[in-house]
């Protein structure tokens, strides 16, 4: 029929679908007719139905025994494979070229997720990691909120260079080994690292989280500031709330002065990139904030001397402010509530050890501890006369990571490895730039590869020349001389296409190759061998590996299909409903994304092509609408249950993840109602 809509490959002649006599000459047109979108049970049941992948996961992430993500994901994916095909009705050869298309798509954020594992893999295993600790311990002298404040930016810092939870999972033991709380760590680390995630691994939910939306470079720039704009809002006024997880409110208040400092240095400064660049808001941020903060420390500027016995301690026993309910920590929980709680048993040889689940093993050999020597009846912080400063003990230890249970090393360990510190003159500063060229590496690698004017930007990502490969009916592939990749005409589908670009997705390039620097500069500090940190790389992302593949299969299956697309008739039949109330929504929509997903990137890659229909529909500034969802992914960060499952599980922390949820449920909704506030104020108002 001639009122008949055709998608058709590059070149194609487009009067032959309507001229074609036969179906061998139908076919060979290059044409496949577009499906005109809803089911036969009208609008209310098309998005019901559109919706029920979503509806499966949210009870499969909620019951009591809640499913993996490994399962849950591609069950969700099988489920709407299933309603597009047997209740929306579409063309079976887009359900089956779109589940291709996913498994390829995810192919981006695995090996960004496993470069960022092997960057820190290698940080601990040529100890720059515990050289950064032991910089930070003594810079802070145990002062709670100068250690606070300094891992926030280490962690933002982090986040920007990996992402996928590798902050809260990194710093969580962080603030361990420093003497807080494990259940306190967890949820403070959770709540810190939902500021900073919209810029994640180099801006990866930004350029790919919403690059299934073909925006031009000046659209995705709109995003990164108003969502900046957003996340410093909720910073300011969410940070103290948040601190006091960890710290009194009696310290916060004393040292007001400092906090501000040292916030501003680490947003300020994220914001203001964020109006030139999205890649690195939180990776250059974070590190102007640990510089600035740490002369902020080491002049005391604001800073109070002393600081109170009771200021890691406090917390554990009271309530927090936005709690509804004053409750004290339960006796079942005191083991994680103590100053300096460590999992783990005095062994032989006045030794330390710690399993996977945090339990208490006895006769554990050498070769499983740190030996660390024994002052009996010695108190866990100890006010030094000479100095007033607060003093953590020695011999602190933490689970490094899930799969190798190591003990990280005590002070005194640190420097057995790493020797005496050294003073300014003797080799120190050579030092401190040497053992943090892995951060500083990686952050200048991406300015030169990222910032346009340079000019390798357009190298790296040069489609042509080329040369093609034809699969038959599985899609053209090519490879360009920058080792872009692409498929194209996915399974014959027109304009169904993937692309890889290899040498500019941060993976091989900065990751991968700071990486294997730093262990040739540091080769005789190595406390694994290359093989075995890949090892462990490759052990860590099987599980994630196939969550992202049933997570991109499924966006996939939502937003190919033009009107036709669960996405498209979502998001236009639900804004045509709400109306500007969408704008109510769009952040928890956000954040339900990451709740589920355990990312921010997925979620803006599932729900991107929704909040930009429902802004086109209700005639709102889909950037803007985009910022929001960005934003509320961002804040769904701290009720991820990946995020919890990993950071409790790298401490110890024997607590189910409804417990977490319940103490950062109410900051996370603090989060979207400040960001949706300031974007409605700020730009849809004004619009």
């Amino acid at each position: 029929s001639g009122d008949a809509l055709y998608n058709c490959v590059p070149g194609a002649d487009l009067t032959c679908p309507d001229e074609c006599t036969s179906l061998t000459a139908c076919n060979e047109c290059g044409c496949v007719a577009e499906d005109v979108g809803g089911g036969p049970w009208g609008s209310a049941m098309d998005v019901i139905l559109c919706l029920l992948p979503i509806i499966f996961l949210l009870i499969a992430t909620l019951v009591p025994r809640p499913l993996p993500t490994t399962t849950s994901l591609p069950l969700a994916a099988l489920v709407m494979f299933l309603v597009r095909t047997m209740y929306l009705g579409s063309d079976p050869l887009l359900c089956c070229a779109s589940v291709i298309s996913g498994l390829h798509e995810a192919l981006s954020p695995i090996t960004i997720m496993g470069g960022a594992i092997l960057l820190f893999e290698t940080m601990e295993a040529t100890l720059c990691m515990p050289f950064m600790m032991r910089e930070i311990k003594v810079l802070t002298s145990g002062h709670a909120l100068s250690e606070l404040m300094l891992i926030f930016c280490f962690a933002y810092m982090i986040e920007g260079a990996s992402g996928f939870g590798t902050p809260v999972a990194l710093s969580s033991p962080m603030l361990v080994s420093l003497g807080y709380p494990k259940f306190e760590s967890v949820v403070t680390m959770l709540l810190m690292n939902t500021f900073a995630t919209i810029y994640g691994a180099a801006g990866t939910p930004i350029w790919f989280g919403f690059g299934n939306l073909n925006l031009d470079q000046s659209s995705l720039i709109e995003i990164s500031y108003k969502g900046g704009i957003a996340l410093a809002f909720s910073a300011y006024l969410l940070m103290p709330f948040v601190l006091m997880y960890a710290c009194s409110w009696k310290l916060l208040r004393q040292n007001f002065v400092f906090f501000f400092l040292s916030l501003t240095t680490c947003v300020g400064p994220s914001l203001g990139l964020s109006f030139a660049a999205y890649e690195f808001p939180s990776l250059i941020g974070g590190m102007i904030g640990c510089c600035l903060t740490s002369i902020l420390i080491f002049k005391k500027v604001g800073l109070k001397d002393y600081v109170d016995d009771e200021d890691k301690k406090d917390d554990s026993g009271r309530s927090h402010p936005m709690d509804a309910e004053n409750e004290a920590t339960s006796a079942d929980d005191a083991s994680e509530t103590k100053k300096v709680d460590i999992a783990g048993t005095v062994g032989p040889n006045n030794s330390i050890h710690i399993d996977e689940g945090g339990q208490e093993e006895t006769g554990v050999s050498n070769a499983e501890s740190i030996e660390i020597p024994q002052q009996p009846d010695e108190e866990p912080d100890v006010e030094e006369p000479e100095t007033g400063k607060f003093q953590n003990s020695t011999g602190s230890s933490i689970i490094m990571d899930e799969e190798k249970s190591s003990l990280r090393a005590s002070d005194h360990a640190i420097d057995m490895q790493l020797g005496e510190r050294k003073k300014v003159g003797e080799g120190y500063v050579k030092e401190i730039i040497g053992r943090t060229f892995p951060l500083w590496g990686t952050v200048l690698i991406l300015i030169i590869t990222r910032v346009p004017q340079i000019g390798l930007r357009a190298i790296l990502t040069a489609k042509e020349p080329s040369f093609s490969i034809f699969f038959q009916t599985y899609g053209t592939f090519k490879c360009s001389a920058s080792l872009v990749l692409q498929l194209e005409n996915i399974l014959t589908y027109p304009n169904l296409n993937w692309k890889y670009e290899l040498l500019y997705v941060p993976s091989l390039i900065p990751f991968a190759l700071v990486s294997f620097i730093t262990m040739g500069i540091y080769r005789k500090d190595l406390q694994s061998s290359p093989g075995s940190i890949l090892g462990v790389v490759i052990g860590r992302l099987k599980n994630p590996a196939v969550a992202l593949f049933g997570a991109l299969i499924l966006v996939q299956l939502m937003i190919n299909g033009g009107s036709a697309a669960p996405a498209t008739i979502i998001g236009g039949t639900l804004s045509e409903a709400f109306k500007e109330g969408w704008i109510v929504v769009a952040a928890l929509i956000g954040a339900l994304g990451s709740f589920f997903s355990g990312s921010t990137t997925i979620s803006n890659l599932t729900f991107g092509e929704i909040q930009e229909i429902a802004a086109e529909t209700i005639g709102l500034d889909s950037t803007a609408m985009l910022a929001l969802q960005a934003a509320g992914a961002s804040a769904g960060n701290g009720v991820c249950l990946n995020n919890i499952i990993s950071a409790c599980t790298v401490v110890g922390l024997n607590v189910g993840e409804g417990k977490v949820i319940g103490k950062t449920f109410k900051v996370v909704l603090g989060f979207c109602i400040i960001s949706t506030l300031s974007i409605l104020a700020f730009f849809f108002r004004f619009n």
